[in-house]
Protein backbone atom coordinates (compact mmCIF):
# COMPACT_ATOMS: atom_id res chain seq x y z
CA UNK A 1 0.00 0.00 0.00
CA UNK A 2 0.99 3.68 -0.28
CA UNK A 3 2.61 4.79 2.95
CA UNK A 4 2.49 8.32 4.30
CA UNK A 5 4.32 9.50 7.41
CA UNK A 6 2.63 12.55 8.89
CA UNK A 7 2.49 14.77 11.95
CA UNK A 8 -1.05 15.23 13.19
CA UNK A 9 -2.57 18.33 14.78
CA UNK A 10 -5.94 19.94 15.23
CA UNK A 11 -6.37 23.13 13.19
CA UNK A 12 -8.24 26.38 13.67
CA UNK A 13 -8.92 29.09 11.10
CA UNK A 14 -7.92 32.67 11.80
CA UNK A 15 -8.05 35.73 9.53
CA UNK A 16 -4.77 37.03 8.13
CA UNK A 17 -3.63 40.26 9.87
CA UNK A 18 -5.84 39.44 12.84
CA UNK A 19 -5.45 41.90 15.69
CA UNK A 20 -7.24 42.77 18.89
CA UNK A 21 -8.49 46.34 19.20
CA UNK A 22 -7.53 47.60 22.66
CA UNK A 23 -8.19 50.81 24.55
CA UNK A 24 -5.10 52.69 25.74
CA UNK A 25 -7.24 54.86 28.04
CA UNK A 26 -10.21 54.39 30.33
CA UNK A 27 -13.67 55.77 29.65
CA UNK A 28 -17.23 55.12 28.55
CA UNK A 29 -18.11 54.19 24.96
CA UNK A 30 -20.06 57.20 23.73
CA UNK A 31 -20.10 56.14 20.07
CA UNK A 32 -20.01 52.65 18.55
CA UNK A 33 -19.64 52.97 14.80
CA UNK A 34 -19.25 49.32 13.83
CA UNK A 35 -21.04 46.01 14.12
CA UNK A 36 -19.86 42.45 13.64
CA UNK A 37 -19.37 41.63 9.97
CA UNK A 38 -18.75 45.23 8.89
CA UNK A 39 -15.96 45.99 6.45
CA UNK A 40 -13.65 48.79 7.61
CA UNK A 41 -10.81 50.74 6.06
CA UNK A 42 -7.55 51.89 7.59
CA UNK A 43 -8.22 54.98 9.70
CA UNK A 44 -11.97 54.44 10.07
CA UNK A 45 -13.32 55.38 13.51
CA UNK A 46 -14.44 52.29 15.42
CA UNK A 47 -15.14 53.64 18.91
CA UNK A 48 -15.31 57.02 20.61
CA UNK A 49 -14.72 57.05 24.36
CA UNK A 50 -15.51 59.84 26.78
CA UNK A 51 -13.88 60.65 30.10
CA UNK A 52 -14.95 63.87 31.90
CA UNK A 53 -11.85 64.17 34.15
CA UNK A 54 -9.64 63.84 31.07
CA UNK A 55 -11.61 66.59 29.32
CA UNK A 56 -11.19 68.83 32.37
CA UNK A 57 -7.46 68.10 32.42
CA UNK A 58 -7.18 69.11 28.78
CA UNK A 59 -9.17 72.31 29.40
CA UNK A 60 -6.94 73.18 32.34
CA UNK A 61 -3.88 72.60 30.18
CA UNK A 62 -5.34 74.87 27.50
CA UNK A 63 -6.08 77.62 30.04
CA UNK A 64 -2.55 77.35 31.47
CA UNK A 65 -1.06 77.65 28.00
CA UNK A 66 -3.23 80.65 27.15
CA UNK A 67 -2.30 82.37 30.42
CA UNK A 68 1.41 81.77 29.78
CA UNK A 69 1.06 83.07 26.22
CA UNK A 70 -0.77 86.20 27.32
CA UNK A 71 1.78 86.83 30.06
CA UNK A 72 4.58 86.70 27.49
CA UNK A 73 2.94 88.05 24.32
CA UNK A 74 -0.46 89.53 25.14
CA UNK A 75 -1.52 93.13 25.72
CA UNK A 76 -0.12 94.69 28.90
CA UNK A 77 2.18 91.73 29.42
CA UNK A 78 4.87 91.71 32.10
CA UNK A 79 7.72 92.35 29.65
CA UNK A 80 6.01 95.44 28.25
CA UNK A 81 5.60 96.76 31.78
CA UNK A 82 9.29 96.17 32.44
CA UNK A 83 10.20 97.92 29.18
CA UNK A 84 8.26 101.00 30.34
CA UNK A 85 10.09 100.92 33.68
CA UNK A 86 13.42 100.62 31.86
CA UNK A 87 12.62 103.63 29.66
CA UNK A 88 11.63 105.70 32.70
CA UNK A 89 14.76 104.66 34.56
CA UNK A 90 16.96 105.53 31.55
CA UNK A 91 15.52 109.04 31.64
CA UNK A 92 16.23 109.25 35.33
CA UNK A 93 19.81 108.04 34.82
CA UNK A 94 20.26 110.66 32.12
CA UNK A 95 18.92 113.42 34.35
CA UNK A 96 20.99 112.21 37.31
CA UNK A 97 24.06 112.12 35.06
CA UNK A 98 23.50 115.69 33.82
CA UNK A 99 22.85 116.90 37.35
CA UNK A 100 26.00 115.16 38.60
CA UNK A 101 28.14 116.70 35.84
CA UNK A 102 26.64 120.15 36.47
CA UNK A 103 27.16 120.03 40.23
CA UNK A 104 30.64 118.61 39.83
CA UNK A 105 31.58 121.62 37.65
CA UNK A 106 30.02 124.01 40.12
CA UNK A 107 31.88 122.39 42.98
CA UNK A 108 35.15 122.95 41.16
CA UNK A 109 34.19 126.65 41.16
CA UNK A 110 33.16 126.46 44.84
CA UNK A 111 29.63 127.45 43.75
CA UNK A 112 28.03 124.51 45.64
CA UNK A 113 28.97 122.50 48.72
CA UNK A 114 30.78 119.19 48.62
CA UNK A 115 27.71 117.62 50.21
CA UNK A 116 25.49 118.63 47.27
CA UNK A 117 28.06 117.33 44.76
CA UNK A 118 28.38 114.00 46.61
CA UNK A 119 24.60 113.57 46.77
CA UNK A 120 24.36 114.18 43.01
CA UNK A 121 27.06 111.55 42.39
CA UNK A 122 25.34 109.07 44.71
CA UNK A 123 21.97 109.60 43.00
CA UNK A 124 23.58 108.98 39.59
CA UNK A 125 25.29 105.78 40.76
CA UNK A 126 22.12 104.44 42.40
CA UNK A 127 19.94 105.08 39.35
CA UNK A 128 22.62 103.51 37.08
CA UNK A 129 22.74 100.39 39.28
CA UNK A 130 18.94 100.23 39.33
CA UNK A 131 18.88 100.40 35.53
CA UNK A 132 21.37 97.53 35.21
CA UNK A 133 19.42 95.44 37.72
CA UNK A 134 16.17 96.12 35.87
CA UNK A 135 17.76 95.04 32.57
CA UNK A 136 18.88 91.80 34.19
CA UNK A 137 15.41 91.30 35.65
CA UNK A 138 13.93 91.80 32.16
CA UNK A 139 16.18 89.10 30.64
CA UNK A 140 15.55 86.73 33.54
CA UNK A 141 11.78 87.26 33.37
CA UNK A 142 11.75 86.84 29.60
CA UNK A 143 13.66 83.57 29.90
CA UNK A 144 11.37 82.25 32.66
CA UNK A 145 8.22 83.20 30.77
CA UNK A 146 9.47 81.47 27.62
CA UNK A 147 10.21 78.33 29.63
CA UNK A 148 6.75 78.48 31.22
CA UNK A 149 5.15 78.94 27.81
CA UNK A 150 7.08 75.99 26.39
CA UNK A 151 6.15 73.77 29.33
CA UNK A 152 2.48 74.69 29.15
CA UNK A 153 2.50 74.10 25.39
CA UNK A 154 4.04 70.66 25.91
CA UNK A 155 1.47 69.86 28.59
CA UNK A 156 -1.32 70.89 26.23
CA UNK A 157 0.14 68.75 23.43
CA UNK A 158 0.37 65.73 25.73
CA UNK A 159 -3.19 66.31 26.89
CA UNK A 160 -4.41 66.58 23.29
CA UNK A 161 -2.58 63.37 22.38
CA UNK A 162 -4.24 61.61 25.29
CA UNK A 163 -7.58 62.98 24.17
CA UNK A 164 -6.85 61.59 20.70
CA UNK A 165 -6.60 58.15 22.30
CA UNK A 166 -10.30 58.38 23.06
CA UNK A 167 -10.99 58.07 19.32
CA UNK A 168 -10.09 54.50 18.36
CA UNK A 169 -9.46 53.84 14.67
CA UNK A 170 -8.84 50.78 12.54
CA UNK A 171 -5.25 49.86 11.75
CA UNK A 172 -6.15 47.73 8.74
CA UNK A 173 -8.50 47.36 5.79
CA UNK A 174 -10.52 44.34 6.83
CA UNK A 175 -13.57 42.98 8.62
CA UNK A 176 -14.97 43.17 12.16
CA UNK A 177 -15.10 39.56 13.37
CA UNK A 178 -16.02 40.15 16.99
CA UNK A 179 -17.29 42.95 19.24
CA UNK A 180 -16.64 42.64 22.96
CA UNK A 181 -18.25 45.87 24.16
CA UNK A 182 -21.45 47.83 23.64
CA UNK A 183 -22.26 51.53 23.65
CA UNK A 184 -22.37 52.97 27.16
CA UNK A 185 -20.08 50.35 28.68
CA UNK A 186 -17.01 51.36 30.67
CA UNK A 187 -13.65 50.36 29.22
CA UNK A 188 -10.40 49.90 31.13
CA UNK A 189 -6.95 50.51 29.72
CA UNK A 190 -5.71 47.70 27.45
CA UNK A 191 -9.13 46.06 27.52
CA UNK A 192 -10.12 44.28 24.30
CA UNK A 193 -12.93 45.94 22.37
CA UNK A 194 -13.03 43.98 19.12
CA UNK A 195 -11.16 41.59 16.81
CA UNK A 196 -10.38 42.67 13.25
CA UNK A 197 -8.69 40.85 10.39
CA UNK A 198 -8.43 40.49 6.65
CA UNK A 199 -11.92 40.08 5.15
CA UNK A 200 -11.01 37.43 2.55
CA UNK A 201 -7.73 35.73 3.51
CA UNK A 202 -7.53 33.10 6.24
CA UNK A 203 -4.69 31.08 7.71
CA UNK A 204 -4.60 27.67 9.34
CA UNK A 205 -3.07 27.56 12.80
CA UNK A 206 -1.68 24.33 14.23
CA UNK A 207 0.03 23.52 17.54
CA UNK A 208 2.87 21.04 17.03
CA UNK A 209 4.37 19.12 19.94
CA UNK A 210 8.06 19.70 20.65
CA UNK A 211 8.87 16.05 19.89
CA UNK A 212 7.61 16.49 16.31
CA UNK A 213 8.74 20.04 15.49
CA UNK A 214 12.13 18.90 14.13
CA UNK A 215 10.30 17.09 11.31
CA UNK A 216 8.38 20.18 10.20
CA UNK A 217 9.62 22.48 7.42
CA UNK A 218 8.38 25.56 5.57
CA UNK A 219 6.57 24.55 2.39
CA UNK A 220 5.50 21.08 3.55
CA UNK A 221 2.09 19.84 2.42
CA UNK A 222 -0.76 19.52 4.89
CA UNK A 223 -3.85 17.40 4.30
CA UNK A 224 -6.73 19.26 5.96
CA UNK A 225 -10.29 18.32 6.83
CA UNK A 226 -12.73 20.81 8.37
CA UNK A 227 -15.77 20.07 10.50
CA UNK A 228 -17.81 22.47 8.35
CA UNK A 229 -16.82 20.54 5.19
CA UNK A 230 -16.44 17.04 6.63
CA UNK A 231 -16.71 15.22 3.31
CA UNK A 232 -13.93 17.23 1.66
CA UNK A 233 -10.15 17.12 1.87
CA UNK A 234 -8.05 20.25 1.23
CA UNK A 235 -4.38 20.84 0.68
CA UNK A 236 -2.40 23.54 2.47
CA UNK A 237 1.27 24.55 2.71
CA UNK A 238 3.25 25.63 5.76
CA UNK A 239 4.42 29.25 5.52
CA UNK A 240 5.44 30.04 9.09
CA UNK A 241 6.87 28.19 12.09
CA UNK A 242 7.06 30.05 15.39
CA UNK A 243 10.69 30.33 16.52
CA UNK A 244 9.83 29.87 20.19
CA UNK A 245 7.96 27.18 22.08
CA UNK A 246 4.97 28.11 24.22
CA UNK A 247 6.02 27.27 27.78
CA UNK A 248 2.44 26.55 28.88
CA UNK A 249 1.46 24.10 26.13
CA UNK A 250 4.94 22.82 25.20
CA UNK A 251 4.01 23.35 21.55
CA UNK A 252 5.10 25.43 18.57
CA UNK A 253 2.60 27.43 16.52
CA UNK A 254 2.65 26.56 12.81
CA UNK A 255 0.74 28.60 10.23
CA UNK A 256 -0.30 27.46 6.78
CA UNK A 257 -2.30 28.68 3.77
CA UNK A 258 -4.76 26.77 1.61
CA UNK A 259 -3.64 25.83 -1.88
CA UNK A 260 -7.32 25.99 -2.83
CA UNK A 261 -9.63 27.00 -0.03
CA UNK A 262 -13.27 26.06 0.58
CA UNK A 263 -15.89 28.40 -0.92
CA UNK A 264 -16.73 30.14 2.35
CA UNK A 265 -14.59 30.42 5.45
CA UNK A 266 -15.25 31.80 8.92
CA UNK A 267 -13.02 32.74 11.80
CA UNK A 268 -12.80 29.94 14.35
CA UNK A 269 -13.61 26.97 12.09
CA UNK A 270 -11.89 23.83 13.36
CA UNK A 271 -10.65 20.61 11.84
CA UNK A 272 -7.71 18.27 11.56
CA UNK A 273 -4.44 18.51 9.71
CA UNK A 274 -1.74 16.01 8.81
CA UNK A 275 1.64 17.44 7.85
CA UNK A 276 3.12 15.11 5.27
CA UNK A 277 6.69 14.24 6.29
CA UNK A 278 7.41 11.34 3.91
CA UNK A 279 5.50 9.47 1.20
CA UNK A 280 6.26 6.06 -0.30
CA UNK A 281 4.31 4.01 -2.83
CA UNK A 282 3.82 0.23 -2.57
CA UNK A 283 5.28 -0.09 0.91
CA UNK A 284 5.05 -3.29 2.96
CA UNK A 285 3.24 -2.31 6.14
CA UNK A 286 1.79 -3.90 9.25
CA UNK A 287 -0.66 -2.50 11.82
CA UNK A 288 1.12 -0.75 14.67
CA UNK A 289 -0.47 -2.97 17.31
CA UNK A 290 1.20 -6.05 15.75
CA UNK A 291 4.71 -4.77 16.50
CA UNK A 292 6.28 -6.09 19.69
CA UNK A 293 8.96 -4.32 21.75
CA UNK A 294 12.38 -4.60 20.19
CA UNK A 295 10.89 -4.49 16.66
CA UNK A 296 9.70 -8.09 16.81
CA UNK A 297 6.68 -9.72 15.16
CA UNK A 298 4.93 -13.05 15.85
CA UNK A 299 4.69 -15.06 12.62
CA UNK A 300 3.62 -18.58 11.69
CA UNK A 301 7.33 -19.43 11.73
CA UNK A 302 7.92 -17.95 15.19
CA UNK A 303 9.01 -14.53 16.45
CA UNK A 304 11.07 -12.56 13.95
CA UNK A 305 12.99 -9.28 14.19
CA UNK A 306 12.09 -6.68 11.54
CA UNK A 307 13.57 -3.43 10.34
CA UNK A 308 11.02 -0.62 10.26
CA UNK A 309 10.74 2.52 8.14
CA UNK A 310 7.96 5.06 7.82
CA UNK A 311 5.15 5.11 10.37
CA UNK A 312 1.86 6.84 11.11
CA UNK A 313 -0.91 6.43 13.65
CA UNK A 314 -2.14 3.17 12.08
CA UNK A 315 0.70 1.48 10.22
CA UNK A 316 4.44 0.89 10.28
CA UNK A 317 6.53 0.14 7.20
CA UNK A 318 8.60 -3.06 7.27
CA UNK A 319 11.85 -2.78 5.32
CA UNK A 320 13.13 -6.30 6.02
CA UNK A 321 12.37 -9.38 8.12
CA UNK A 322 8.96 -10.13 6.59
CA UNK A 323 7.71 -11.13 3.15
CA UNK A 324 4.53 -9.95 1.48
CA UNK A 325 1.70 -12.36 2.25
CA UNK A 326 3.42 -13.84 5.29
CA UNK A 327 0.96 -14.50 8.13
CA UNK A 328 1.52 -12.56 11.38
CA UNK A 329 -0.31 -12.63 14.71
CA UNK A 330 -1.60 -9.89 16.93
CA UNK A 331 0.01 -10.01 20.36
CA UNK A 332 -2.24 -11.26 23.18
CA UNK A 333 -3.25 -8.57 25.64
Amino acid sequence: MDMVEAVYSSVILRPVNEYKVNASVSGYISELRIKEGDEVKTGDILFVLVNDPAKMTQENARLSYELARQTLEGESNILDELKIEIRSLRLKVRNDSLNYVRLKALREQNAVSQFEADNAQLAFEISSDNLENLKKKFKRTERELKVQLGQSKNNLSVSELRTGDYVIRSNIHGRVFQLSKEKGEFVNMQERLAILGDKDQFKLEMLIDEVDISKVRIGQKIVVTLEAYENNVYEARINRIAPRMDDRTQTFTVEASFVKSPPRLYMGLTGEGNIVINEKGKALVIPREFLLPGNKVDTENGTQTVKTGLSNWSYIEVLSGLKEGEKIYKPKQ
